[in-house]
């Protein structure tokens, strides 16, 4: 019997849609690279093109602020000068001040007309060469010239006045290059510029200031000369010890030479004493100034060539890399392009002539396929053939068994190759396999609603249990239980005995919950050390707070851990917030932070108790989201104010520097104390803002400060940072846009935080270091209460210990033994230490005895805002050392 028959024609299937012929296909798959490559490719040139003009930028901000800081140093050189000439210009040669002969021996130090000269040059240098803005600034100039010569007190205010717009505008043009993200050496060499210039600038003013202050009807003016000669001696204090070792050294022989030195000895003894000046003093001023002008004038020079000279490698380098990227780019997708269209024209009259002859074997039509083309073309022909041929004989199988002939040999006769098996084999498969699909869908919704670790279910499945089990409930008037179960003292045994160890007891604490609650109770796992369980049919709290306790007792039991010595069993506690639903409640997330919320407060009363979520503890989480609703409202409504306490320098006895405190001057309720208002802020994400305005804030006051002189100015600021502010990456930003904005130095902010933070926040140490590399100092708070060792001091990013008030104030000799013990370690490894709540004179006796740096207290002042910080100062060194000094002190 023959299983071949005429092929006859059958009707063709249309296509539900028309397709695109495959070489198409493939030329729109390799130009989607293509595009996606000229895409990143011009990614690249966007952001090396950014980078160029960045460094660009900030070469033109440099050059600006280089060409500002000539004409200020000219400028500078110019008064002593000018002084001079308007001495010599009066009739009876005497100087314009009247019945002064004090600026006699400034005549003839340098020649007026050069001086005025030079500045000449350097003004027309800034505005031509680096396009400086200078509108306005010549006629102020020759204003201060001329009224120099007539009224000696009008001119030398002109002068300063030009001096001080010179520096704003130079310390503008290098904040304007600091902030365009400059990396690496440049940004390095940009911030020793910005601290020589800042020191030239005082070093100028310096000068004026104290002419001005020694003319005979300006010694109303001292204050503003010390506070410039201060400010200088920090300045170049700064210079020397944060700048790279080249700039440091070129500002020391600068400022090392004789007549520099002797100009500093007349200015200090000046600020020191302030007696008069000598003819000879005079003349020292009139001679260092200037050659000291010219000689920070060159260090200014080098340390902008520095910069200068990095910034046109960089924009170099980018430009540079910027051309290899395009010709890279172009290169690639040429090549690209081209490849495709040769392997386009090599395959497409083989593929078109196989995909008609595929077309036909897709409308039944069992043709021959020729095997000609590149090798995969044939390869795919071959096996078109291939299959072609055993379609014929399945159809002739088909065609045997459709006419009944069982037994022919065309049906007993198998298909060469697996087709055969896999016709019958495919059902099987089929089946096999959809059974395996069930199988992992199963698994795999099981490990998305349970705990890895202990196969309870997790935080997500909690509330789809709840919700379910609230639901019941509804509909049944019942209401439903949840025990929160919150270990105590896990996190000791995580870090005695490693994470191992920790999950091994989380498993052994799992098996005990299961095996103490009934039958249809449900044990879940929220994360970390959080359980619940969930309780159906609740008729009364009495019976759920019997569980908790159950729950407790069986939590409790010493556990013997796989891999610790037998004597070494591992405890750990738990405590229980318990919620009952409302009838008809459905919240399922509500029911759980009423349990958490329970569970906190069982904490609060000594962990291994029960707590039961109660109308007083609802009204309680009401009263706080309101507070912190009024507290966000508060921060940004200006409610918010800054209390400084003094920190007294125990070896001089005055102020060294203050601790800012936060208060709340909430309206209707008058001053709220912090302890009502931290705790919620520490709960959020406030906490974060509340930091970055005290740190905004303080450093703001410091300037303020300063700019009024007294006892107030030079003061250093300590901030307190929270622990979830700390942990946080814009940390670091919130403190340099804090020290930008206000433009003090780094090394007068100092950050405090608490032992606890250290251990709880990861992140902490890490961001502490680059806290410490900006140059902000670092304080931990309260030490001796958290779990900090003495032994851990050297290994911390910190410059000062502030001992707790618990140990100062405590008549306990054990404790006045410890505080010693702390002080010496601290000294031991270099760091300040500071004692918190000094209240009595004993207290500071023995502190005194101890050798400690700092103290704190109500013994000196309260917090207080700060228009009212006192100039505190004690007699340390004389009463106080000799109370420590009697027998039994």
């Amino acid at each position: 019997m023959t299983a071949a028959r005429t092929d006859t024609p059958r009707p063709r299937r249309r296509a539900p849609g028309r397709s695109r012929p495959l070489q198409n296909t493939l030329l729109a798959l390799v130009l989607v690279p293509v595009v996606g490559l000229g895409a990143t490719a011009g990614l690249g040139v966007v952001d090396r093109l950014a980078r160029a003009r960045g460094a660009e930028t900030a070469l033109a901000e440099v050059r600006a602020a280089v060409a500002l800081g000539d004409v200020r140093s000219a400028v500078g050189q110019e008064v002593v000068p000018a002084l001079g000439a308007a001495s010599l210009s009066r009739p009876d040669g005497r100087d314009p001040v009247a019945g002064s002969d004090l600026l006699a021996e400034l005549r003839g130090t340098t020649a007026l007309g050069d001086s005025e000269r030079v500045t000449d040059r350097a003004v027309l240098a800034a505005r031509t060469d680096a396009g400086a803005d200078l509108d306005g600034f010549p006629a102020r100039l020759t204003q201060a010239r001329t009224l120099t010569g007539t009224d000696a007190d009008t001119g030398l205010a002109l002068y300063g006045d030009l001096l001080d717009e010179l520096t704003t505008a130079v310390n503008a043009h290098l904040r304007a290059a600091r902030r365009l993200g400059l990396e690496g050496d440049l940004a390095t060499a940009l911030t020793d510029l910005q601290r020589v210039s800042r020191a030239g600038a005082l070093a100028s003013q310096e000068t004026t200031s104290y002419l001005s202050a020694v003319l005979p009807a300006q010694t109303g003016r001292r204050d503003d000369f010390l506070r410039t000669w201060g400010g200088y001696q920090q300045a170049s204090t700064d210079v020397l010890t944060s700048t790279t070792p080249g700039v440091a050294a070129a500002w020391s022989e600068a400022t090392g030479s004789a007549a520099v030195r002797r100009l500093d000895q007349v200015l200090g003894h000046a600020a020191l004493t302030g007696a008069p000046p000598s003819a000879a003093d005079l003349s020292t001023v009139g001679q260092g100034a200037a050659a000291r002008d010219q000689a920070l004038s060159d260090v200014l020079a080098d340390a902008a060539g520095v910069v200068v000279e990095l910034a046109q490698q960089q924009a170099d380098r980018d430009r540079a890399d910027l051309d290899r990227l395009l010709v890279l780019s172009g290169a690639l997708v040429a090549a690209t392009l081209a490849g495709t269209l040769l392997v386009r024209r090599e395959i497409a009259r083989p593929l078109n002539r196989l995909a008609a002859q595929s077309r036909a074997v897709a409308a039944g039509e069992l043709v021959d396929v020729d095997e000609l083309g590149p090798t995969e073309v044939r390869v795919v022909a071959q096996g078109l053939s291939a299959a072609v041929d055993s379609l014929r004989r399945v159809r002739a199988q088909a065609d045997a068994i459709a006419a009944g002939d069982l037994d022919c040999e065309v049906v007993r006769t198998a298909v060469p190759g697996p087709l055969g098996e896999v016709v019958h084999a495919s059902v099987t498969q089929v089946l096999a396999a959809f059974h395996e699909r069930e199988r992992l869908r199963a698994d795999l919704a099981h490990q998305a609603a349970h705990d890895a670790l202990t196969e309870l279910p997790n935080r997500a499945e909690t509330l789809v249990l709840t919700g379910r089990a609230l639901h019941r409930a509804a509909r049944q008037f019942g209401r439903v239980g949840l025990l929160f179960v919150d270990l105590d003292h896990f996190k000791a045994v995580n870090d005695s005995f490693g994470h191992a160890a920790g999950d091994a007891l989380l498993r052994t604490v799992a098996t005990r919950m299961h095996e103490t609650v009934r039958g249809g109770d449900v044990v879940c796992r929220l994360g970390g050390d959080e359980f619940v369980v969930l309780v159906e049919g609740v008729e009364d709290e009495k019976g759920l707070v019997d569980l908790a306790e159950r729950l407790i007792v069986a939590v409790s039991a010493p556990v013997a851990l796989t891999g610790l010595p037998q004597a070494q069993h591992v405890r750990v506690g738990a405590s229980v917030g318990v919620a009952v639903s409302t009838p008809g409640a459905l919240d399922a997330e509500r029911l759980v932070r009423d349990a958490d919320a329970a569970v906190y407060r069982a904490k609060a009363a000594g962990r291994g108790v029960v707590e039961v979520f109660d109308d007083e503890l609802r009204a309680e989480l009401a009263a706080r989201t309101e507070l912190e609703h009024a507290l966000r409202h508060g921060l940004e409504t200006g409610e918010l104010v800054l209390y400084y306490q003094p920190v007294l320098d125990l070896e001089t006895g005055r102020t060294k520097s203050v601790e800012a405190l936060v208060r709340w001057q909430r309206p209707g309720h008058g001053l709220v104390p912090p302890d009502a208002f931290i705790p919620v802020a520490e709960a959020s994400s406030l906490v974060c803002d509340l930091g970055r305005w005290a740190l905004a804030e303080a450093t703001a006051q410091l300037v303020r400060w300063d700019a009024e002189g007294g006892h107030r100015a030079g003061l250093e600021v300590a901030v307190n940072i929270s622990g979830r502010h700390l942990a946080q990456a814009h940390l670091l930003d919130d403190v340099t846009d804090a020290l930008a904005d206000s433009g003090i130095a780094p090394s007068r902010l100092t950050v405090e935080i608490t032992e606890t933070v250290l251990v709880d926040e990861p992140l902490a140490l890490e961001h502490l270091r680059s806290l410490r590399e900006l140059g902000v100092r670092v304080a931990i708070d309260d030490f001796g209460t958290g779990y900090t060792s003495i032994g851990q001091l050297s290994r911390l990013p910190v410059d000062v210990l502030k001992i707790d008030r618990s140990f100062v104030s405590s008549g306990d000799a054990g404790h006045t033994e410890l505080v010693k013990l702390l002080i010496s370690a601290a000294h031991s490894f270099s760091l300040g230490v500071v004692a918190e709540g000094v209240e009595e004179d004993t207290q500071l006796s023995a502190l005194l005895a101890a050798s400690c740096d700092a103290a704190q207290g109500y013994l000196f002042a309260r917090p207080v805002p700060a228009a009212d910080l006192p100039a505190a100062e004690v007699p340390v060194a004389a009463d106080a050392v000799a109370i420590a000094a009697e027998p039994g002190a």
